[in-house]
């Protein structure tokens, strides 16, 4: 069986000076910062982000830094990872 490609397309890219507003951070704007999950060594208020349970396995893992996609980094390069968790 062959799978078909994505056929959509990018018709618009929006440029905003302030982060855009999620279901997460509007429903609970203390838990989750802009920036969640994507630096381990800055802790969620309630608990620690240094490490994580993967889906399907038993023990923890340390958390990596993008989660683990490097290739993202320079999408950050610049920002306060520290300040918006």
């Amino acid at each position: 069986m062959r799978e078909r490609g994505f056929e959509g397309s990018i018709v618009a890219v929006d440029f905003t000076e302030q982060p855009p507003q999620t279901t997460w951070n509007l429903a609970a704007p203390d838990e989750y910062g802009f920036y969640a999950n994507v630096n381990p060594a800055v802790d969620h208020p309630r608990w620690s982000q240094k490490s994580e349970r993967r889906l399907g396995e038993l023990f923890k893992r340390p958390t990596l830094m993008f989660n683990g996609y490097p290739e993202v980094a320079p999408l950050y390069a610049g920002l306060d990872l520290r300040t918006f968790y």
